[in-house]
């Protein structure tokens, strides 16, 4: 009872978009699964309302089916804003391991409550080169600590309930220099979309709209493992940039008209 409360603002996102009318089924879906099977962010017995703040049913991994991308606002700082749900025709539905957070690292706002805090939580390193993130999801599947985040110089670990959750962050500057995530916490994502690039009309590219900048996913796959097979990008939001024409894939409004995104 209390999930299904707790979730009464997930369902109304859903039925309140013109998207969810048109692909009711597959959202209805999704939207179950995470209710029964794989509720965001549960550390003990609380289970936090989850905010949604823009969803796709786009193929962004490029193998001829589309997913759910749901771009959520965490309420813990080492939780992804992008999740990706892959579905079959029958409508079963799987979380992909990986989320994303694009945008740099920032340092902490207050905003965000903490996983450490409550005592469920770890920050360690282990020797360079001597660990994957394959081998991280072997370790979760046998003793159950749940949430992996992969740094440069360290790990996060932590023990939300639910499926092996990662998120990869190599290539991401800790603004702290320190060997834990105490001083930080990750962007807040304005929008995302998906769609073609003005150079590239065959492949599907992820876009999120971060601050001033645009992070540029090509997906060609997910790994049994559940990892992303990508390649990331980072372009400054054209100028007068207000964000992506719903329903447009990446093309946005300009003061002589539509154009279409670039990574030039």
């Amino acid at each position: 009872m209390k999930r299904a409360c707790a979730f009464l603002l997930l369902i109304g996102a859903f039925i309140n978009c013109a998207f969810a009318q048109q692909n009711n089924a597959r959202l209805e879906a999704v939207r179950k699964y995470i209710i029964e099977q794989d509720y965001p962010e549960v550390f003990g017995s609380t289970s936090y309302k989850t905010r949604i703040e823009g969803f796709l049913d786009a193929d962004i991994d490029n193998d001829g089916s589309n997913e759910i991308v749901i771009l959520f606002h965490p309420h813990y700082r080492q939780s992804a804003p992008i999740l990706i749900y892959k579905l079959t025709p029958d409508f079963k539905v799987t979380r992909v391991t990986e989320g994303l957070a694009p945008g740099p690292l920032q340092f902490v706002t207050g905003d965000y409550l903490d996983s450490h805090t409550l005592g469920q939580a770890v920050d360690f390193e282990i020797t360079k080169g001597k660990t994957t993130p394959e081998d991280l999801l072997q370790v979760a599947s046998k003793n159950h600590p749940n949430g992996f985040v992969i740094y440069d110089s360290f790990y996060h670990l932590d023990g939300r309930k639910g499926m092996a959750y990662l998120i990869d962050m190599r290539g991401v500057s800790v603004p702290s220099g320190k060997h834990d995530c105490s001083s930080f916490e990750f962007s807040s994502v304005r929008q995302i979309a998906a769609g073609h690039l003005r150079e590239d009309a065959e492949k599907n590219y992820l876009a999120a709209w971060v601050g001033d900048e645009i992070y540029v996913y090509l997906i060609s796959g997910v790994s049994s493992s559940g990892m992303l097979n990508k390649r990331k990008w980072i372009v400054n939001a054209p100028r007068g940039f207000h964000g992506f024409l719903p329903n447009h894939g990446l093309e946005y409004q300009t003061e002589t008209g539509t154009e279409n995104l670039t990574l030039k």
